[in-house]
């Protein structure tokens, strides 16, 4: 029995020492932004890679936060609208095309899912008309409609496989009890799907935390969001030029702590939503 282990053990060095391998290069640019938003521009000259902190300590991180609070709060309210929006009427759309019967629905379907083969670049420029004609221009909006609108089909296409994958005897239950098409989508397909609704919303919040392009056709400098903030960062006239880039690596820090820390807390659901996606697709 020990040496079954041993062997297995053995077998198994070089594949954890890929991993380690691998994570290192994954972290090492997030320990070096962090730890660069702690230096001062000396120090950063000096040596890169060192754990200089400059003092007092934290400063450049506050001086960051007071520079990005209001672009944050705001990115927080256009992602959580968008992705409710996204989440929600996406779950109603897939409910009906997998479990309603209704003329068209194939049809109507694959229509939906040509959506995916459009390139986002592509629709820009009419998108942009089409909400200056709305006169949604300097509106938040102006991305929350077009973001809810644009993740529509993806999440269509994933909800749908999800709910078509639950079995057909726990509808068959719900109308023999007099259940209304709303309340099994509610207290069937919704629970049984929120791993792979999770995966969904994860994304959409990854793609609309650093969306850039769109949202600086749409909205002034003055209310950014925070990857327009970052991208056009301007530090304030107090700070020497030499602690410039010190201070724009403490907004990249800060600005993706809160995706960071999604992953963390919902990596199990997300895991679990894509193995979910994969097999019944």
């Amino acid at each position: 029995m020990t040496d079954r282990r041993s062997h297995h053990l053995g077998v198994r060095v070089p594949h954890y020492f890929v991993l380690i391998v691998i994570g290192v290069l994954a972290l090492f640019p997030m320990y070096f932004m962090a730890v660069t938003g702690l230096k001062n521009g000396i120090q950063l000259e000096q040596n890169p890679f060192s754990l200089a902190i400059n003092h007092p300590f934290g400063i450049f991180y506050r001086q960051a936060w007071d520079y990005i609070d209001d672009d944050m709060l705001r990115t927080i309210i256009i992602t959580a609208a968008s992705v409710a929006g996204i989440t929600v009427l996406g779950m109603l759309s897939a409910y009906a095309f997998a479990r309603m019967e209704f003329y068209g629905s194939t049809v109507l379907f694959y229509v939906v899912f040509g959506l995916l083969l459009i390139p986002s670049f592509l629709t820009l420029i009419p998108l942009f008309l089409e909400i200056r004609g709305m006169g949604l221009i300097d509106n938040p909006a102006a991305l929350i409609l077009p973001y809810i609108a644009g993740g529509q089909a993806f999440a269509i296409f994933v909800f749908r496989s999800s709910i078509q994958g639950i079995p057909e005897e726990l509808f068959e239950a719900a109308r023999i009890d007099g259940a209304t098409h709303l309340r099994m989508l509610l207290r069937i397909a919704a629970p049984l799907s929120r791993p792979i609704m999770i995966a969904v919303g994860l994304l959409n919040i990854t793609s609309i935390w650093g969306d850039y392009v769109f949202p600086s056709l749409v909205l002034p400098v003055a209310r950014s969001t925070a990857a327009m903030a970052v991208g056009n960062f301007q530090p304030p006239p107090s700070v020497p030029d030499i602690n410039v880039v010190n201070l724009q690596f403490a907004a990249y820090t800060i600005v993706s702590v809160p995706i960071i820390l999604l992953f963390i807390f919902f990596i199990r659901y997300f895991i679990a939503g894509l193995a979910t996606g994969a097999v019944k697709m």
